[in-house]
């Protein structure tokens, strides 16, 4: 046992013989770890997907809003538009509400714009109809509407409470959810300009027009201008503090029974390992080098169930990629949470470290006995 190596090829022997006790082991780790894994990663994957949608959509240069309750001032898309080199696009925040299957009464936001303002600065994921087409007695919507085949009309209440019936003049992709519906300010009425894209002309020094745009956006009281780059880093969402509380006491609880499996699994391995120890003892190894043995055969053993639990967390995170392509959502590679991972797997070794080395010192006690 004092050979160099030897520690290694003991563990490697034990874990091989001791399938069972490896098994018993590593399948809590590997519940834990999937667990961990496919929770948060799924949140990363599908908020990434989101941050792909904004990326693809958004053709503008520049994006202004204003934190002004009441939006932005009448002057401002003028002040805007003296700058050189900019052709500039506002639209307002509004909703419309529609009765689907007959009862329900479902709420979509809307983004009431020009039709021009759309080919310059956004990106449609369209599936049928023209974007060209829209006007006052048109709307866009996407196909998880009951409604949306192209030349159809729908009838809905506009955000101030009015009915309203529309021509669905083209169709976009569901995606994540979170595209909306277009129409023309017409169909926004009571609605505030909120959001000013602004498209920099050919030819243009795009930095000097930058720099202006913030000049002028400084002056302007509750403003705040971002580059496209600028604007899809801030549009990606930030995990909610409640959700991210949920899981932690979720994967706490898992984790809390992965203790008390380990334990159990490992206390009632102690017979057997008694006998194995005392073998050991007699050809020489000592109190510490049994101790570091054990603890190292139950870190093996979890190291197999941790990688096993990544491996089906990659199956479940392909599997929603796979969903989300399907939707046509732009291309996201899945978010494996590697940090979570990680952790939740030392959290694991920590705990079985300590249990399988407990076990052994109490085997310990007392003078070698032959078995």
């Amino acid at each position: 046992a004092r050979r160099p190596g030897a520690g290694g090829l003991l563990v490697r022997a034990h874990a091989s013989a001791r399938v069972r006790r490896t098994a018993a082991v590593a399948a809590p780790v590997l519940v834990t770890v999937a667990l961990a894994g496919s929770l948060l990663g799924t949140v990363a994957t599908l908020d990434g997907a989101r941050a792909a949608e904004i990326r693809s959509r958004t053709a503008a240069d520049h994006i202004l809003t204003t934190t002004a309750s009441g939006g932005f001032a009448a002057d401002t898309v003028d002040r805007l538009r003296a700058v050189p080199g900019v052709r500039v696009f506002p639209s307002a925040a509004s909703a419309v509400f529609v009765r689907e299957e007959g009862a329900a009464l479902i709420r979509s936001d809307a983004r009431a714009t020009d039709p021009a303002a759309l080919a310059a600065t956004v990106r449609l994921p369209l599936v049928a109809g023209d974007a060209g087409r829209l006007d006052d007695r048109s709307i866009i919507v996407d196909d998880a509407w009951e409604q949306h085949t192209v030349g159809d009309t729908v009838d809905l209440w506009r955000g101030d409470g009015s009915r309203a019936t529309l021509r669905i003049a083209a169709v976009m992709r569901a995606g994540t959810g979170d595209n909306g519906v277009y129409l023309t300010p017409r169909n926004a009425p009571g609605s505030a300009v909120d959001r000013i894209d602004v498209a920099i002309t050919p030819g243009a020094d795009r930095a000097a027009v930058g720099e202006a745009l913030r000049r002028t956006a400084a002056a302007i009281p509750g403003t705040e201008v971002r580059s496209r780059t600028e604007w899809v880093a801030a549009a990606r969402p930030e995990p909610d503090r409640r959700t991210l509380a949920g899981y932690a006491v979720v994967l706490g609880i898992a984790l809390l029974y992965t203790a008390i499996s380990l334990a159990n699994t490992l206390l009632m391995a102690a017979p057997e390992q008694t006998r194995e120890l005392a073998l050991l003892r007699l050809t020489g190894a000592t109190g510490p080098q049994l101790l570091r043995l054990a603890a190292a055969e139950a870190v093996t053993a979890v190291a197999v169930g941790a990688i096993l639990g990544a491996v089906v967390t990659a199956l479940n995170l392909a599997g929603i990629h796979g969903a989300l392509a399907v939707l046509g959502v732009p291309h996201s590679p899945p978010d494996i949470p590697w940090e979570a991972l990680g952790a939740t797997t030392a959290a694991c070794g920590l705990i079985a470290a300590g249990c399988a080395a407990a076990t052994a010192a109490v085997s310990l006690r007392g003078p070698v006995v032959r078995p």
